[in-house]
């Protein structure tokens, strides 16, 4: 056993023991120049932000470039599971590719793999200058596509044939489980943002929905908070989006049951939430006409009380509860018309007529 020497030690306990009132009495004297220091941090941090410029614009240069079609998109995605998850194992991928053949070429999820890199982009091109309020058009035109490209549908899953045959493929509206789970994962989790070491580059505010594949958080973090912090005129239309997609959703489930709830459950719940937005940004007068018009509508409501206090507050001129937060998007079995109605902003969007 190896005995340390016994006077380091004592001093060491010396130091420890020694009262504070002592301790301060032992600093160092100022700096000489703390211009010069000051000015040396400022060099530094300077050169820091350059660093994070220069890491943002490769990466955005090289996802751009891979994001221009589906196949593209795969190919950086295999390149990135080979530098993550088949680092050591390279062999391993050229297996898991054979095997995969089907799933790498099916539209859907070279759909899933170039979206999740548009998402990507808008995230690494968030800035002070490009904030969240000047995105909104492209999270609307990305909402837009994910929308159209069927990824508010259910996932396609072939029945086994009783025959033993091999199942048909999916129709070409429909997406697989492989690019509904790529598409849907957390961009912090996706193997290109860990091979490319990017993720602190991304947005961690509220104003930014980490999943490239959820509609109603991008529709309500990055749209309608911006929208909400600003008092813009162009809220209420954000909400006509939501409740014209949920409305072609249901339609395309074909289910009678789920017709009516969404009729009389969830159709007045968006609606009050629109409302509650529009008296937010100044406009009370149009909100408690329209909330009136719901409560007369649906008075038998679970939710009609807070209706009618809202719409009593708004007529006594105090304060409307606060704007609803986010309104999950349920049963997504498909979509359509309503979308493109808000791909174009930024002028304030007419209010839409609902049932």
């Amino acid at each position: 056993m190896t005995i340390p020497p016994l006077p380091r030690i004592t001093r060491v306990l010396a130091l420890l023991l020694t009262p504070a009132s002592q301790l301060a009495a032992q600093d160092l004297p100022p700096p000489p120049d703390k211009t010069a220091l000051l000015q040396e941090l400022d060099r530094v941090t300077l050169g820091s932000q350059s660093f994070v410029q220069k890491r943002r614009a490769e990466a955005i240069a090289r996802i751009q470039a891979a994001s221009s079609a589906g196949n593209n998109s795969v190919d950086l995605y295999l390149a990135a599971l080979d530098g993550t998850k088949y680092r050591e194992n390279h062999q391993g991928l050229v297996e898991w590719r054979m095997k995969n053949q089907d799933t790498l070429h099916n539209p859907s999820f070279q759909n899933a793999a170039q979206l999740q890199l548009r998402y990507l982009l808008i995230g690494l091109q968030r800035s002070d200058q490009h904030d969240a309020l000047a995105q909104v058009p492209e999270a609307l035109s990305y909402l837009n596509s994910l929308v159209t490209l069927h990824f508010l549908t259910e996932p396609y899953r072939a029945l086994p044939s009783k025959s033993g045959m091999q199942p048909p493929p999916p129709p070409s509206d429909r997406i697989i489980p492989e690019a509904d789970a790529m598409i849907k994962q957390p961009l912090a989790n996706c193997p290109i943002v860990e091979w490319m070491q990017i993720s602190d580059l991304l947005p961690q505010g509220k104003d930014f929905e980490p999943s490239a594949g959820n509609f109603a958080g991008i529709l309500e973090k990055n749209i309608k908070t911006p929208l909400r912090k600003t008092n813009d005129p162009r809220l209420p239309g954000a909400w006509d989006l939501q409740i014209n997609t949920e409305s072609s959703v249901t339609a395309a489930s074909d289910s009678q049951k789920q017709a009516e709830a969404f009729k009389t459950v969830r159709l007045p719940e968006l609606i009050f939430g629109k409302l509650k937005d529009t008296a937010a940004i100044g406009q009370p007068n149009r909100a408690v006409t329209e909330m009136m018009a719901l409560i007369r509508s649906y008075p038998a409501n679970p939710s009609v009380k807070d209706w009618i206090e809202t719409a009593r507050g708004l007529l006594t001129n105090q304060p409307a509860t606060p704007p609803s937060s986010q309104i999950t998007l349920t049963n997504a079995v498909g979509a359509g018309s309503g979308v493109g109605v808000l791909s174009n902003m930024p002028a304030p969007l007419p209010s839409t007529t609902h049932p």
